[in-house]
């Protein structure tokens, strides 16, 4: 069962606030984010999934919010990874289970 994580960080003096909503949501936000009738994601439509579900502080954040792209890349890098899961530090990543001893 997955449960709802949070991660924080500070990118260019602001704290970010993402929340990790399980597997199916981060699927299911790639597979709404493709363009229509073609194969290739729209950077819009992902970024606008993550600041409305993800980044969960601050609040209502927009591409406009942004002075620049590098520092949206930035936000949208950290939003992705939290989407996807990979944000735990490795202590806190539940071990695998061994099968077999020798």
């Amino acid at each position: 069962m997955s449960k709802f994580y949070t991660a924080k960080k500070t990118i260019r003096g602001t704290e970010y606030t993402a929340q990790f909503n399980g597997i199916s949501a981060a699927l299911s936000a790639v597979d709404n984010s493709y363009i229509d009738g073609s194969n290739n994601l729209s950077n819009l439509k992902l970024a606008n999934y993550i600041f409305e579900n993800v980044i969960v502080e601050p609040k209502g954040l927009t591409p406009d919010d942004f002075d620049n792209m590098d520092e949206f890349n930035e936000v949208v890098a950290f939003g992705r990874e939290v989407m996807q899961g990979n944000f735990r530090e490795k202590t806190d990543e539940k071990p695998t289970e061994q099968k077999g001893q020798k």
